[in-house]
């Protein structure tokens, strides 16, 4: 979430200048320490970090701080749940009474918790009454054992109307097993839309049965009730956030950083220009000794690298030591996108944006 985001992003990077070390087998790459420090600690952990390891090369990743872009992603996206479709369109119906009716359910890709069922009905009175839903578990491609039931009321509708029914206690589906749910009113003249073709890429198991006599029995196994069942809620959050990532460069000899510059300098624009579509960067053989396999992995983790940087040399003291340093200025861009089942989120206050 936002909170990691550039903590994140830093751990990137750090990856990212370690491949190209670990990659360039013609570099001479020992010895070279890859450090990564936040902005809070970094004064006064970097100047300890020499002085316990001595060890140069020195290469160092400070996050220097982040801002976010509310425009590139709204931080409260909005709100979508899961829906599993039975049929697609009304072509006929059926009258509902006493006897229920039965129609089939398959999760066919994950395990997935039941919110509402949603039927297509019609109503002509001359009075109101319950509508009754069950879910059932299934036994030889019958309804079997109740799991969960929901009533809501009827009310006059000469059209078709979606009447939406909670069930209790929450069920769920188990993906690729089959379930049926059945639909029944004591009284009243309650009509079901159906749908006489259903496509089974949407409606994966077609059953249509009915209760009579003590029994379930099969009515057809190419139509089935106009339905819908409505996995949980979701409130999808996201941001956007543009960082500055500085790359610090230090060695006892000025040739060694201004080489270890140069390398990240080309590699990190080779980054910049990567595409997470291109897998194939450069096939010709090259004499440089340098691997781009993995230039696209900061796009592929959906970091985009916005400009590139190099300052100056500069030169210090350190007891008998003189360290030639270089700065490279690196800035990014990066979003995410978090789901959050409500129920989880119901006492989070979402209009906190500041940390």
């Amino acid at each position: 979430m936002q909170y990691k985001q550039s903590r994140d992003i830093k751990k990137k990077f750090t990856q990212f200048i370690n491949k190209i070390f670990a990659l360039n087998k013609q570099w001479v790459n020992e010895g070279v320490e890859v450090v990564s420090l936040s902005k809070a600690n970094s004064p006064r952990a970097f100047e300890q970090y020499p002085w316990d390891s001595e060890t140069y090369p020195l290469v160092v990743v400070f996050s220097e701080g982040a801002e976010d872009d509310r425009w590139a992603i709204d931080s409260k996206i909005g709100v979508y749940w899961e829906t599993l479709f039975i049929g697609q369109r009304p072509q006929d119906y059926i009258r509902l009474g006493s006897n229920p009716v039965a129609f089939g359910v398959k999760a066919t890709s994950t395990d997935m918790s039941v919110r509402t069922v949603d039927i297509a009905t019609q109503y002509i009175g001359p009075y109101e009454d319950n509508i009754i839903i069950k879910l059932w578990d299934s036994s030889n491609q019958l309804p079997n054992l109740i799991l969960a039931s929901g009533s809501v009321a009827g009310k006059n509708s000469v059209q078709m109307q979606w009447k939406s029914v909670g069930l209790h206690p929450t069920p769920t589906l188990i993906a690729n097993k089959d379930y049926f749910v059945s639909v029944e009113a004591p009284s009243g003249s309650y009509y079901l839309m159906l749908d006489n073709s259903p496509d089974t890429k949407v409606t994966p198991f077609i059953r249509l049965v009915n209760y009579s006599d003590g029994k379930w029995s099969l009515t057809s196994s190419t139509c089935t009730i106009l339905a819908r069942v409505q996995g949980p809620t979701y409130q999808r959050l996201g941001g956007g956030q543009n960082n500055t990532i500085r790359i610090f460069i230090e060695s006892k000899d000025l040739a060694t950083s201004q080489k270890i510059a140069d390398l990240l300098f080309v590699y990190f624009h080779l980054a910049k220009h990567s595409n997470s579509q291109r897998k194939v960067k450069i096939s010709i053989p090259n004499q440089t000794g340098m691997d781009y396999s993995f230039v696209s992995s900061l796009t592929d983790e959906g970091i985009y690298i916005i400009d590139v940087n190099k300052g100056i040399e500069s030169v210090r003291v350190r007891g008998n030591d003189r360290l030639f340093s270089i700065d490279l200025t690196i800035s990014c861009y990066s979003s995410w996108v978090e789901d959050f089942a409500l129920p989880t989120i119901e006492d989070i206050d979402l209009g906190i944006d500041s940390y």
